[in-house]
């Protein structure tokens, strides 16, 4: 019989393992294709398999290694609130303010809920985000989004 050394990454990696399952059983319809000749489900597919590859060795590593005992933390609930809010803000601002200036928002917004997290270093690592998410998805890849939207007029109008 297998002793559970480490509850929490146990029930991550089975977490990770069953949201895995989940997406391929939400995909089953898609053509898959050949890694030559991709159709719409291959990347689901394949990050889905990614996911439940990387789930089942946290699973193995919350078998053998065990966990230090030390005092329980407090749960940081402005973290959960922050890394659930992000998506949400990201898809609602992104329209009006543009891809740059929503990433460095983001970036900056969730690393406040981090206890060590410097504000000075998330200011930079937004703005380095912020800058290349830009240059790959608007003149790398033309994706149809804007770096700077129509909230934001005086800079998007000089890019």
């Amino acid at each position: 019989m297998l002793k559970i050394r480490n509850g929490r990454d146990f029930v991550g990696g089975v977490t990770m393992i069953c949201a895995g399952l989940l997406f391929i059983w939400f995909g089953r319809e898609l053509a898959v294709g050949t890694s030559f000749q991709m159709g719409p489900g291959y990347f689901p597919i394949m990050l889905s398999l990614l996911l439940i590859g990387i789930g089942g060795l946290i699973i193995v590593q919350a078998v053998i290694v065990g966990v230090e005992e030390s005092e329980p933390e407090v749960w940081n609930w402005k973290a959960y609130a922050l890394v659930i809010a992000a998506p949400v803000g990201f898809g609602l601002l992104l329209s009006g303010l543009g891809l740059a200036p929503t990433m460095f928002l983001m970036i900056v917004g969730v690393a406040t809920a981090s206890r060590y997290a410097n504000w000075r270093h998330s200011i930079l690592l937004g703005l380095f985000l912020a800058v290349c998410s830009s240059l790959l998805f608007t003149k790398l890849l033309s994706l149809p989004v804007s770096a700077f939207g129509p909230w934001v007029p005086f800079i998007g109008e000089l890019i």
